[in-house]
């Protein structure tokens, strides 16, 4: 029996049991001593790691965008200022699953193909984690509800306020105050280490017009502030800051109501109208029309809405009429004549038989000289240099022209800024073309020939200017050969600005100081010189203008011109048979200044007015200079030349020489 049953060992059972609790106790002792020792690494010796790696993820730093400098006309009303809006942003790092996140934002607010498109845009040129990235802008009062209904679903997207830019006068300086819209990559590789750093908060840059040649003032010195954010990238505290600089407020020379009158006075014509102020260079009036909305820009254009801008190839709105050169027509022959007289090639007394053309010695061709008495025989008759531009005579010129050479054009209307940007801060202004023998060598690999001047005498052919051009040579013919670069600025916070501290333009120089009243004389002529008893030997201008106002009480100094789009005979233009597109008929252009001829005022206002198509400069063009002119001396001045016309001369006058027109 022994053998077959044994006895249980029960003290063998109770020391196998207490050695593997033993073991078992050793275990947990040493596991309890090697969290302890890692509790003791992570609260001790690693504290500041891990406290800070904490705080990242609810502290972030981010940039404050400065508030953009405001601007101003000269007489204070807002032409770009700042508006609030609120705006959809994406924390890219607290987003879970994007594309999903934003087909959910599409089923409760609108959202399309551009939003997204320009948002992915912003995301690559992001440099910074954790950053607030704009995926729609402008936010209505509904779709804030919506997005705030929802908020639990959508882990980093925030609505946040913003100040963007808004024009308060849209298209009527789209072009000269130009707009700022998103910041692209092209532009941000072209910015230091340090101008990127101040756009870090930033948005928008200007793009053109003023917003881009003052940026550096407009834009400010950007902020930081240490935010604590929740888990849905929602700002809960504001911990720190350092505030932003906002940019300086800008004013302009531009007057506002002037511009409004330029844009009416050009009605439905395309075309561009430029006023400056003699006595400093200011530009009180830059128009080009057609124009369009610059507010679209700002928060990024549809590609429907860019589509209709571009594709308009006959109002071409985004193109600046104003800054771009076409043929000048006639609008040069004051300044030709002032060169003959300077180079001696006319005087006072050097007068032409104009039979209604030009010919060059021992060539056939005609150069025609187009008048009513040109379709009957016969040209202007005796003509002489004032005459040649109160009528203007282009066979006289075309004369002036052959004996004076392009070279000595060049060398001289050069000194009015033709072929050359004498604008201080509009630097993207064209300088069109005052072509030379060397210059059509250089850029047409071809010499040139006596043709090549006869064309240029009369403004044609290769010689091209812009509207900004013209009246700039018009104001330094007001000012009797003093340049006042034109230019939009006028103060940065009150202090002024003066232009000609930045340019080294020097003043034009005339051997006869009496020339810039002749001129002058000639060109009061072409608005004021009343029918004679000679057959129309009176002022392009006077019927449209002096004639059409019988009580305008001051005197005007103008030029017309016409530029030709295509060569068409004038028989074709006159024919009641075949009917020319509106697209090829001439250019009308008018530079003027007022008031002339005045013993108690110099020239107030200069001003250039080209109008596409618009065939006549004198009936077209030429009113339309007037209109200007007429608001800004009796509207905006309010200058009562009635009672300045009674006053006796001034023995010292502001002008001096200046004799009223006289009547052959």
């Amino acid at each position: 029996m022994s053998g077959k049953w044994q006895v249980k060992d029960h003290e063998a059972e109770r020391l196998l049991f207490d050695g593997r609790l033993l073991i078992a106790f050793a275990i947990i002792v040493l596991l309890f001593v090697a969290l302890v020792l890692k509790l003791v690494n992570l609260q001790v010796t690693q504290y500041e790691y891990f406290s800070a790696r904490s705080d990242g993820n609810r502290l972030h730093s981010q940039y404050v965008s400065p508030a953009r400098g405001l601007i101003f006309d000269r007489n204070g009303e807002l032409l770009a200022d700042n508006q609030p809006i609120f705006n959809l942003m994406v924390v890219r790092e607290q987003v879970d699953d994007l594309d999903q996140m934003l087909d959910f934002l599409a089923t409760i607010i609108r959202l399309n193909d551009d939003d997204i498109d320009q948002f992915n845009a912003r995301l690559e040129r992001n440099r910074v984690p954790f950053a607030s990235i704009p995926l729609r802008y402008v936010l209505t009062e509904e779709e804030k509800s919506r997005i705030a209904v929802n908020s639990h679903l959508l882990n980093g997207i925030a609505i946040e306020p913003q100040f963007v830019r808004h024009y308060p006068l849209a298209s009527l300086t789209a072009h000269s105050v130009g707009y700022v819209s998103e910041i692209n990559q092209n532009e941000l590789d072209r910015l230091s280490e340090n101008e990127k750093e101040n756009y870090g908060g930033t948005n928008h840059i200007g793009k053109t017009g003023v917003e881009r040649t003052y940026e550096d003032l407009l834009h400010g010195t950007v902020g930081y502030e240490i935010v604590e954010k929740n888990n849905r990238g929602q700002v809960m505290r504001y911990l720190d800051r350092t505030d932003p600089v906002a940019g300086k407020n800008i004013e302009l020379h531009m007057d506002a109501r002037l511009q409004k009158a330029a844009e009416e006075a050009l009605g439905e014509f395309r075309g561009a109208v430029v006023a400056i102020e003699p006595a400093t260079g200011g530009i009180l009036a830059m128009v080009s029309k057609p124009g369009f909305d610059p507010n679209l820009f700002v928060t990024g254009i549809s590609s429907k809405d860019y589509s209709v801008l571009v594709t308009d190839e006959v109002n071409t709105p985004l193109f600046d009429r104003t800054t771009n050169p076409y043929p000048p027509g006639s609008t040069v022959k004051p300044f030709l004549g002032l060169a003959g007289l300077q180079n001696d090639f006319v005087d006072y007394d050097f007068a032409i038989e104009d039979p209604g053309y030009f010919r060059l010695p021992g060539v056939s061709y005609r150069w025609g000289d187009y008048t009513l008495r040109t379709l009957i025989g016969g040209g202007h008759g005796r003509t002489d240099l004032q005459k040649a531009i109160y009528q203007s005579c282009d066979t006289f010129f075309y004369d002036l022209g052959h004996r004076m050479g392009i070279d000595t054009i060049h060398g001289f209307m050069s000194q009015f800024g033709f072929g050359q940007n004498f604008a201080v801060d509009i630097s993207y202004a064209r300088t069109g073309v005052l072509p030379s023998e060397d210059w059509k060598k250089e850029s047409r690999g071809e010499p040139w020939y006596p043709g090549d001047t006869i064309n240029s005498s009369i403004g044609q052919g290769y010689m091209w200017a812009t509207p900004l051009q013209l009246a700039t040579a018009a104001s330094i013919v007001a000012n009797k050969g003093k340049v006042n670069p034109p230019h939009m600025l006028k103060s940065v916070d009150g202090a002024p600005y003066n232009s000609r501290n930045d340019s080294a333009i020097p003043d034009v120089l005339v051997k006869d100081p009496d020339y810039w009243r002749y001129i002058e004389e000639a060109m009061t002529m072409v608005v004021h010189r009343p029918f004679s008893d000679r057959f129309r030997d009176y002022g392009t201008a006077y019927e449209a203008i002096a004639m059409a106002d019988r009580n305008m009480s001051y005197k005007m100094a103008g030029k017309s011109g016409s530029a030709q789009v295509v060569g068409i005979s004038q028989d074709i233009l006159s024919s009641t048979d075949i009917v020319v597109s509106d697209l090829n008929k001439d250019h009308g252009l008018f530079i003027s200044f007022a008031p002339a001829q005045n013993p108690h005022l110099d020239p107030l206002i200069a001003v250039a007015v080209f109008v596409e198509n618009g065939e006549h400069g004198s009936s077209v063009a030429g009113p339309i200079a007037k209109a200007v002119t007429d608001t800004y001396l009796m509207d905006i001045l309010q200058i009562d030349f009635e009672t300045m016309n009674n006053l006796p001369p001034l023995s010292e006058p502001s002008n001096p020489a200046l004799i009223t027109g006289s009547d052959e």
